[in-house]
């Protein structure tokens, strides 16, 4: 009667403690043996645990990475296997070390070929999946919105990196080329959204196509950017130019009409523009986009006011007003688009803004879908708001005005006060128009201060700016 694999090796090892004592270890050719009996009785798991230290050995290496392959390709090739690529990664390394000792072999360059030939698919297979499911209940917006201000800071970032030291470019480049592959995942979770949005069947039959393309784009750019190769900036632009264009197709109304209004006001004050695209244009396709999808979703919102009463409502008059205007609007930028008209162009901020006002304010979307409701991101800061400053500079115009035209009503006052300041420093009047004074002198000062702090901010850089 045959004993076990197991029963086997537990005795060669009782005998080898009785023999040589507890602490001695045994040899390779001990270890080899017992490995083989395990093998031979079909204990694959407890083979696996004693040879996989004889990998390295100088005498067994070779025949025990035979074995090892061979059963860690058994192990990764079973039906319902849950760690086939750590089973085929260890079938490849063991194949290796076997070949490496007989080069020459074809049955051992059959089995490297073998266990290493199905690798990159799995591993793509299992990240796709790892990304898909990480981005569950995300908006796909919002992952596209994302990837565009991140390709738009790589794209700045990577254009100055290369003027660094040497060893501080090749670090930046790096770390950029770590945030390109990240930003490669991006399009993985959304094609489908994407192919959705899409105006006509032709588009949306080939959305996916391009997806894929755009992701092997960022890809390259990440290699591109780790060799610190110079193309790395013309394929970093069309990445960026794949990003904003796919955040076209599907952003929703409010969405498009808060980047309609950011482009716009980019494009009245000439700010630097992103990757040689006039904003002007980029205005003009958010509001297509917004024209384009408003009437399904105003209906679509009507019918979920209608069953969540905690909606704010969207009256018929609000949303043909808001058709109104954005006729209107696009009329505009397309006269913009041909000629740089700054009046027109400041009209139709009045206009976008007056469309926000009328979208329904809705903070259940987190401003994903009332534009009243728009998160501050997206909304340009009131400081840098051309219409804000402005109305600040005349409300500031007017009080030093006023202030000038009551000093030139009593000017004989004024004389005789100036007179007075120099002679007494207790005088009342004094004390009140030297007040008087400084307060004006004061405002003066802050007004000119705020027009310098405007004329900066409104020059900053893209990568700087709230996107």
């Amino acid at each position: 009667m045959r004993f076990s694999a197991f029963i086997a090796a537990s005795l060669i090892l009782a005998a080898h403690i009785a023999v040589h004592g507890e602490e001695a270890a045994l040899t390779d050719g001990e270890i080899w043996n017992m490995g083989v009996d395990m093998y031979l009785a079909g204990d694959s798991t407890n083979a696996l645990a004693t040879l996989k230290p004889l990998l390295l050995s100088r005498e067994y290496g070779a025949r025990a990475a035979e074995v090892v392959a061979a059963l860690a390709y058994e192990r990764a090739t079973t039906p319902g296997a849950q760690d086939a690529i750590q089973n085929l990664e260890e079938a490849a390394a063991a194949s290796q070390i076997a070949l490496r000792a007989k080069p020459d072999d074809a049955r051992l360059r059959r089995n490297f070929a073998r266990a290493a030939a199905s690798l990159p698919e799995l591993r793509e297979t299992k990240h796709i999946n790892d990304v898909i499911a990480a981005a569950q209940g995300k908006d796909p917006t919002a992952i596209l919105k994302g990837a565009r201000d991140d390709s738009r800071r790589i794209l700045s970032e990577s254009a100055s990196c290369r003027t660094n030291a040497p060893a501080e470019a090749i670090a930046v480049s790096e770390a950029l080329s770590a945030r390109t592959e990240a930003l490669a995942d991006a399009f993985i979770p959304i094609r489908e959204a994407v192919a959705q949005a899409a105006t006509n069947n032709e588009d949306a039959a080939t959305i996916p196509l391009q997806m894929d393309e755009a992701r092997s784009r960022a890809l390259k750019a990440a290699v591109e950017l780790a060799d610190f190769n110079p193309e790395a900036y013309s394929t970093l632009a069309s990445v960026e130019s794949d990003c904003t264009r796919f955040h076209k197709m599907v952003a929703l109304p409010p969405d498009s009409i808060r980047e309609d209004l950011l482009s716009q006001s980019n494009a009245w004050q000439d700010v630097e523009t992103v990757n040689n695209r006039a904003w002007q244009p980029d205005a003009l396709d958010y509001t297509r986009s917004f024209r384009a999808k408003f009437p399904a979703w105003a209906r679509q919102y009507e019918q979920m006011a209608q069953a969540d009463t905690n909606k704010p409502p969207f009256t018929a008059e609000a949303q043909a007003e808001i058709s109104a205007l954005a006729t209107q609007l696009e009329k505009l930028q397309i006269e913009c688009v041909k000629d740089i008209l700054p009046p027109k162009q400041e009209e139709a901020l009045d206009i976008i803004r007056k469309i926000i006002e009328l979208l329904p304010n809705d903070p259940s979307q987190g401003g994903g879908q009332g534009a009243g409701g728009a998160n501050n991101e997206n909304k340009p800061d009131k400081k840098n708001d051309p219409a804000e400053n402005e109305n600040k500079d005349q409300g500031d115009d007017q009080r030093q005005n006023e202030f000038e035209a009551r000093q030139e009503e009593n000017p004989e006052q004024n004389e005789e006060a100036q007179g007075e300041e120099d002679k007494s420093e207790e005088d009342k009047e004094d004390k009140d128009v030297e007040a008087v004074l400084k307060k004006a002198q004061e405002r003066s000062d802050e007004h000119e201060a705020d027009k310098k702090a405007r004329m900066r901010k409104s020059a900053l850089p893209p990568n700087e700016r709230d996107w």
